[in-house]
């Protein structure tokens, strides 16, 4: 007696839909949701002198970096990596499949990466809120989808 496979075939075909439907959701919600993230990297992170790794960004300021932040009212009391906003608004990210990455064109960030190390990149505990509010309900919509085409 022969088995129809057809029904099998299908549904190995849809839970590889689904395994692909995983990196481009994520990949989705990354890249309708990047002002966030950005604003995470920039705001909540950098301006209150923090690295990716929730540590403070380091080493401090020069004396006379402090003072000249100090005439200009912005903040001294930590290394923000602002100074007249240019790095910040240039810094952009672009989605891949299994991760994103934080860029900038701007020619001295390597400068600042190179002193001061984990500067880009989200803190986990952020990242997980976000994976947790955007990319999972974009994800059970794609799998629903799925599997109502099933």
């Amino acid at each position: 007696m022969a088995i129809d496979t057809t029904i099998l075939s299908e549904l190995r075909g849809s839970v590889e839909e689904m395994q692909k439907s995983v990196f481009d959701s994520l990949r989705e919600s990354i890249e309708n949701n990047k002002d966030i993230l950005i604003t995470q990297q920039t705001e909540k992170q950098m301006y209150q002198g923090l690295t990716s790794l929730g540590t403070s960004i380091s080493p401090d300021y020069k004396q006379s970096t402090r003072d000249r932040k100090k005439r200009k009212g912005q903040p001294y009391d930590r290394v923000t990596l602002r100074d007249t906003g240019d790095f910040y608004a240039s810094i952009d990210i672009e989605a891949k499949d299994t991760e994103f990455i934080i860029k900038t064109p701007i020619s001295y960030s390597i400068y600042l990466v190179k002193k001061y190390d984990d500067i880009f990149g989200i803190i986990e505990e952020f990242m997980s809120q976000f994976l947790t509010t955007y990319t999972l309900p974009l994800l059970k919509q794609n799998i629903d989808d799925i599997i109502a085409r099933t």
